[in-house]
Parts: C-alpha cells; structure tokens; sequence
C-alpha cells in the first residue's frame, strides 16, 4: 500500500478498531468504519490512522495475544457487507451495541451469524474461484484453519493435549483440512472476508490521503497456531518478558515463548518475511511492539511467574573458570547461586509454622542450622500452588529469589538483577563485591557488542521486506547501542511525553528534566499518551508532584491547577504537537477530551488497558459518540485542525 512518502512532519491519531462506533455497528468497530473515521480526519487536518494489533487473538481480549501472526480478528468483520447476510439482517440491526465492548458475547455472536452463512451458502463457497485463488496465495490459512477448529472443538483446551495432533505436520494438517470441510470452510472465508473489508478500507484512506499505521507484537502467543504448526522457530523452555524497573518492581512474565533465531535464520527468515508481506497488504506504516527484542530478549525460566530470576538473551555468561579466578571455588559459587535461610531467619519470619515449613518444603543442610529450599518447590509456580497462608508463601517466595548468581548449568552463571541486595553478595568482603561488579560490567559491555550486531541484522531484514514506514516502540531498559541502530536504519523511535526524561545525566535519587519536545529527534513518534497509559487528563491527577514538574518544564508561570481544564489541555497537547518528530500521534481520547461536554466522570474509565492486571474493564473501551457524531463537532474538529496547524501537515 502506499501513500505519499512519508517523509515529512505528520499528524496521527491512535485508535483500537474496537473503539470505532458507527451508526452501522454491531457492538464493535469494524474495519469498514475506518474509511469514515478517515472523513473526520481529512476535516480535522490528520494524515495518520494508527491502530493497535488486529490479529485474531482467539478467547483472549488482549491485541498483544495474537492466536496468528496473518489472520485477522473475526471481531471486525462487517456482518452487513457478506453476501448472504440480507437473511439475517433484522438479527444483525437488533445487536446492542451501547457501552463498552462485551468481547466474548459479541465474538460469539459474529461467529454464530457467520457460521450459518457459510452453512447456507456452501456450494457457493466452494465453487467460488477466487477464494480458492485467494487460498493458494494465502497457505497460511489452512493451518490456521485446522487450528482453530482443533480450539474450539477441545473446548480451548492447550494445543499439547491433542494427542496425535499436538506435532502436527502438514499431511497431517491437510487430511485434517480435507476431513472437515465444514469446520474449517466459515473460518478460512472469514478470512478471505476479512481481508477483502481492511483491503478496501486501506485503499479508500489512501484516496483520502490518510496513511493507515498497523502494529506488529514482536512475540507470539504460546497457544498460537504459529507455535504449534512453527514449532522449530520457537524456544519453548523459557519464557519472555521484561526485567524488574521503576514501574515494575518484580518485572515483567509475558508468558511469550521466545524466538529461535538460528532456527529462523537457516530458512531466511521466511516467517518474518511473510508476516511483512501480509502486513503491506493493507498497511501504509507499523509499529514493531517491543523492538528490544529483535536486540536481546528478557528470558524468564519455566515455572517463574515475574521477572525477576530472568536474563538478557543472548548475553555474555560468567564462566566457573572466570568466577574461580576470583576466588570463588564450587563451595561459594553454590552460596552464591542457591538460596541460603538461615534457621533464626526461619524461626524470626514464621514462628510456630517454622519447622512445619522446615520438614515440608526445605532441606537442611548436614547439621547445620541452614536450609536450602527442596527442589520440588523451588520455582515461583510452584510455591504460589502451595494451600498455604500468605506468609508462608511471602517467605519462600522471598528466599527463592534470593540468589546473587543464575545458574544457567554447563559451567555458566548469570547476575541476578538485584545483585547488590542478595544475601550471598551481601556476605562478600569489599574486595570481591568490588570483583564482582567489575566482572558483571564488563560482561554487559560484551554483550551490548552482540546485541548491536544482532540488532542490526535482524532489523535490516525487517526493514528490507517492509515497504512501509517503520516505527519502533523502544522503551525499558535501551542499551545505548539501540538508538543508534534506528537511526541508522531510518527507522522512527518512541517518545511518550511524560516518560521523555533525561535519565542518564540525572544523578540517582533527583527527579530526571523533562526533555523539550522540540529536542526530540525527527526519527521518532511523539504522543502524550499510549494504550498502557492513562490519558492525558488521568496522568494530569495521578501524581501531583510530576504534574507540577511538567508544568514549569511547559514554561507555565504561576500556580500549578491541580485539575485539568480544557484551556489546560490544549496546552498540553500543543507542547506535544510542537516536537521535532516525524510523526505527532494523539491517543483518541486526549483529542476527544477537547470538548468538555464528552468527559468521562472519572478519566480513569477512559484508558485502554492497565498493564499487569486482568479486568473487564481492559481492552473494552469505546468511543462516547458515533464517528458521525464526531464529525458535526465542529468546534472540536476546529480545536484539533489547530494542533495539526502547528506542524504543517497538510
């Protein structure tokens, strides 16, 4: 797909198709609301439609879950536009489609409608050439076909529990195919379907001249046909996620198995390269979702459930050899690497419950008043199983990370994240602490070295078989090699407003400046808020001291309001909309937010998802008003036709 080059100061808004509504929907967005909403921008003055993943994530409600890396999600299908619909149309307008999104009950419902067309029309189906073309092209789709029925019909029971299916292989996947024609005919011309719908949108953006930006999670779902019909692209025996930072404590467990590049290598990267290629299909730009990946992986071993035992991947090991010249022998490097509770540190935490705990999850060491915990429960899975008080969970689970050195087997050891807080690093002399930091430095300095290099190649790729713009969401703990690589490649960096700081000149324990907007660079996309963020007005009353640090970094004189005001707001979003990057993108709801009549009660009910939690609330967020609605504002379109006017867009 294409559109004029995008290689100049453009203005976006960010949007989850979901949250579409039109006077048509049936109780979500859907891909053919976009060319509507692309009216609205063409009179507001935005050249950029940017939406969260639209893959089909299956049960699931997160975007980020994706069930495949080519299918899209049956949600956005337009009911109305399938031939053989006009039977069930009464049915389809009866659809509720107020408040937020009800997933799995509208899901169920597109599914149902869709099934029974396919029913009614299945001699049509099937002797309709250009869906059997359109297979050909797309092989991906039988697979993903024989997949999803396999889902459904073991009631989303894991893919290992399906006996002779669990290792499929492809005769085994088309005698399956063949076998069940009528499973997999309604799932395989949805997609036909599906394609069709976001195709002609695309397209109709493209006439109006509003790029269409798409988004592209790094990581598959472990549940995935990808996983399951791909598996040697795949490491199983670990799991992504993101180490322990300001935000998050005991990091991140995304549950993502991780990537075996050697594995995808030796085929050419065949499977990113499709994904790509399907990805142009209707995309005009993406987002890579967590490109630190494509540098090093936070890997998390099986049976952890935070982040906090885990390590970057691929990075330089501590061998034994280095670790005993510095005069750390098997017995240390043991003390170093396996938890160490002492019986007083047992008896002070637990009290009466001490030796019940003792005898049944630890192991005592010779005679000595020293325990280790028992294999059987030395994982965070596993004591969180425990049917035991809070307490005794608390105290296992403190001690089973307490580990200065990772055990990695084979003679290899890797730094804990907390090293300095560990007992076993704690009970080394100076000299040795100091010896030890050293070792850990140098080894990040080595790995950073293979992280560039890895980075590199691997984005050269990515940026090779994309013929659109890409952007690259880089947050978390950036190895100084990362912005060099994009740039390098030309490809857009991240800078959330409120997290743009300058961390690294900032000395520990001082509250990091705000870095000016206009000192962005222009490889970059700058937004005041995203999806994992509350909105502008939310952040606004979340933490006064920021609030009041942001607002002298703005210029602001006088008192700081400790609520937001509308005045306030487009002063906030003007600041935003004056940064040197390439790409301005405001989240829908901080554009809505400049009409006051449209203010949620609680602007907390207005974000998208809360990172680390499962609620109702995630991912179900939908427009107050119709995108028809939205288009007779016309002092809120004006409002905005005044920010995409600072950087000439047009």
């Amino acid at each position: 797909m294409r559109v004029a080059a995008l290689d100049h100061q453009l203005t976006g808004i960010s949007i989850p198709v979901a949250a579409l509504r039109t006077a048509r929907g049936c109780g979500v967005g859907e891909f053919a609301d976009l060319a509507a909403l692309g009216q609205w921008c063409r009179q507001a003055g935005l050249g950029l439609i940017q939406l969260l993943p639209v893959n089909d994530t299956g049960t699931n409600s997160s975007p980020y879950s994706a069930l495949s890396a080519f299918a899209l999600h049956p949600l956005y299908l337009n009911l109305g536009a399938v031939p053989g619909a006009e039977r069930y149309a009464a049915e389809i307008a009866d659809y509720p489609g107020d408040g937020r999104l009800s997933y799995a009950r509208t899901l169920a419902f597109k599914q149902s409608i869709i099934q029974r067309i396919a029913t009614d029309r299945a001699g049509a189906v099937d002797a309709d050439e250009e869906f059997a073309r359109w297979r050909a092209r797309n092989p991906w789709v039988v697979p993903y076909a024989v997949f999803t029925c396999r889902k459904a019909a073991s009631a989303n029971a894991p893919w290992s529990t399906w006996g002779d299916m669990a290792d499929p292989t492809e005769e085994k996947v088309r005698q399956w195919w063949e076998a069940h024609p009528d499973d997999c005919r309604p799932v395989a011309w949805t997609q036909y379907l599906l394609e069709q719908q976001l195709a002609a949108a695309s397209r109709e953006l493209q006439e109006m001249g509003v790029a269409l930006k798409g988004d592209l999670p790094i990581l598959m779902s472990r549940e995935s046909v990808d996983v399951w019909f791909e598996r040697r692209f795949f490491d199983l025996s670990g799991v992504a996620g993101a180490p322990p930072d300001m935000f998050s404590p005991s990091g991140q467990n995304w549950g993502f198995p991780v990537y075996d590049w050697e594995s995808l290598g030796r085929e050419g990267y065949r499977w990113w390269k499709d994904r790509l290629a399907q990805a142009g299909k209707f995309f005009h730009a993406f987002r890579i979702d967590h490109v630190l990946g494509f540098f090093r992986i936070w890997r998390i071993p099986q049976g952890e459930t935070s982040g906090l035992l885990g390590r970057f991947s691929p990075s330089v090991c501590f061998t034994r050899e280095e670790l005993r010249g510095l005069g750390f022998d098997d017995g240390r490097l043991r003390w170093l690497s396996v938890p160490h509770i002492g019986g007083e540190e047992l008896r002070s935490a637990l009290g009466p419950d001490a030796s019940r705990v003792a005898e049944r999850y630890l192991l005592r060491i010779g005679r000595e008043d020293l325990y280790n915990i028992a294999p059987p429960w030395d994982s965070e899975g596993a004591v969180q199983g425990l049917d035991e008080p809070a307490p005794v969970k608390g105290f296992l689970l403190a001690w089973h990370v307490n580990r200065t050195l990772l055990d990695a087997g084979g003679g290899r050891y890797f730094p804990a994240w907390y090293l300095e807080t560990k007992k076993g690093f704690q009970s080394l002399s100076d000299d040795e602490k100091k010896r030890l930091r050293d070792l850990a430095g140098q080894k990040r300095r080595e790995s950073e070295d293979g992280w560039e290099k890895s980075g590199r190649m691997l984005l050269s790729v990515v940026k090779e078989a994309a013929h659109m713009l890409v952007c690259a969401e880089d947050l978390g703990d950036v190895p100084t090699c990362v912005p060099r690589v994009l740039e390098g490649l030309g490809i857009l960096g991240l800078r959330i407003l409120r997290w743009a700081r300058e961390y690294r000149s900032t000395p520990p324990g001082q509250p990091a400046p705000f870095t000016p907007p206009s000192a962005y660079p222009e490889l970059s996309v700058c937004t005041p808020s995203v999806h994992d963020t509350s909105t502008v007005r939310g952040w606004w009353e979340e933490d006064p001291a920021e609030r009041e640090q942001f607002f002298r970094a703005m210029g602001e004189s006088g008192p700081c309001p400790g609520r937001m005001s509308r005045p306030l707001l487009e002063r906030i979003l003007a600041h935003c909309a004056r940064a040197a990057s390439r790409l301005c993108v405001f989240q829908v709801q901080d554009l809505l937010d400049l009409d006051e009549t449209l203010w949620s009660a609680d602007p907390k009910a207005d974000r998208i998802n809360v990172p680390g939690t499962v609620t109702d609330e995630n991912w179900t967020w939908r427009m107050p008003l119709s995108v028809e609605e939205l288009g007779s504002r016309s002092v809120l379109t004006e409002r905005v036709r005044r920010l995409t006017a600072m950087r000439g867009t047009r």
